[in-house]
């Protein structure tokens, strides 16, 4: 009886992990079949586009590239029954910003006469050294909380820049406990981006 239960839970566990697979790779391209494209068929879809698994109260970022004379459009769409109706989205540029770090050392040194050799005594040196390491900063662009809880976005890049679409789920309203603890708190979550040259506007 013994091997027989090992066997039946080696064999539930391998289907949770298949069934855990299935799902992650069902949520890879989310975005190509839920979210909406743009109606303007200038826009083209992004390369940098990504579906993923998001849990329900962790925050989730795509680090993408933005370039100079692009217009973009970035979308979010989600499985509102695991998830919840909105998601908190943020747009966030990471910065590198230049800082000199380092200090004075102290060493000790021995004193020499005239001709270089050692006199015996020894004399302590102070020189200061100092390196250029860089902080990440962020700086966020763009706050869907402040903007209605907007689901998606349009803008033109004057700048090539490195930035963060931040997903965070909060989860459904009701009943959230008993999903949570049901195992219920991961879905889908996919991030269209699209892009086109920027148009030549004005004269």
């Amino acid at each position: 009886m013994k091997p027989m239960t090992t066997s039946f839970l080696s064999a539930a566990l391998v289907l949770l992990s298949v069934s855990i697979a299935h799902a992650q790779d069902d949520c890879a391209e989310y975005y190509k079949f839920n979210c909406e494209r743009s109606t303007d068929a200038r826009f083209h879809v992004n390369g940098q586009s990504r579906g993923a698994s998001v849990k329900v109260g962790e925050e989730t970022e795509l680090n993408i590239i933005v370039y100079r004379g692009q217009d973009y459009r970035i979308s979010i769409c989600h499985d509102e029954k695991v998830l919840g109706g909105q998601l908190a989205i943020r747009l966030v540029e990471k910065i590198r910003v230049p800082r000199a770090e380092g200090g004075t050392v102290t060493t000790t040194e021995d004193v020499l006469d005239e001709n270089g050799k050692p006199t015996g005594t020894t004399q302590e040196v102070r020189t200061t050294d100092r390196k250029q390491v860089y902080d990440e900063i962020e700086k966020v662009l763009w706050d869907n909380t402040a903007n209605d809880m907007a689901s998606e976005i349009e803008f033109s890049c004057t700048a090539t820049k490195r930035i963060a679409v931040e997903v965070n789920a909060p989860g459904p309203a009701e009943e959230k406990k008993k999903r949570t603890e049901a195992g219920m708190d991961i879905g889908c979550v996919g991030i269209l981006i699209e892009h086109m040259p920027t148009p030549d506007l004005g004269f």
